[in-house]
């Protein structure tokens, strides 16, 4: 009994998402490690400049769904992420819960196939929504009155159309120069 005949394109699909996201996430770890001195310094400080900084490390993550166009790369992307930066970083574990929902997230908004530029704002602004959420279990009582929440989701919302933006760019440019294709 012979097995089905399958294009070689079809059975290396997985393998090269994997190798773009595994790439991706360790560009990723290295500017998350990068970033951490300074958010370590503005989470107690200045909560909306954090949240607008730190959107900074959703963006390979989202890069890895687009170009691959497969279902689960940015989650996979961040896991990868979380698995080095627990490797590299004081911080460790408690970097999972923040990388994995912005990955998983964004992944939901996008699912299946290309990802328009529509999904991508909308899966942005739900990755900004997210880790607002997810932020409020670490503020401080003296940060939580209403104008700093506000100016914290905002700061979160602008930061990830910020990324938003920049990852189109990187798409366009990578595509012109036939990667992604």
């Amino acid at each position: 009994m012979h097995a089905a005949p399958y294009s070689s394109v079809a059975a290396s699909t997985p393998t090269k998402a994997l190798l773009v996201s595994a790439a991706l996430a360790a560009v990723q770890t290295g500017l998350f490690l990068l970033l951490l001195p300074a958010l370590a310094t503005l989470a107690p400080a200045a909560p909306p400049l954090y949240a607008l900084v730190a959107s900074a490390n959703t963006a390979l993550p989202m890069l890895a769904r687009i170009l691959t166009r497969g279902a689960g790369t940015a989650t996979i992307t961040a896991g990868i992420t979380t698995v080095m930066v627990v490797a590299f970083s004081p911080i460790g574990i408690l970097s999972a819960v923040p990388l994995l929902t912005a990955g998983a997230v964004f992944d939901l908004v996008a699912w299946k196939g290309a990802v328009s530029t529509r999904r991508l704002v909308l899966g942005a602004a739900a990755v900004g929504v997210a880790l607002f959420v997810i932020s409020l279990a670490v503020f401080s009582p003296e940060h939580l009155v209403p104008g700093m929440l506000m100016a914290t989701l905002i700061g979160r919302l602008a930061g990830e159309a910020v990324i938003a933006v920049t990852v189109s760019a990187t798409v366009r440019l990578l595509r012109r120069a036939g990667v992604g294709r």
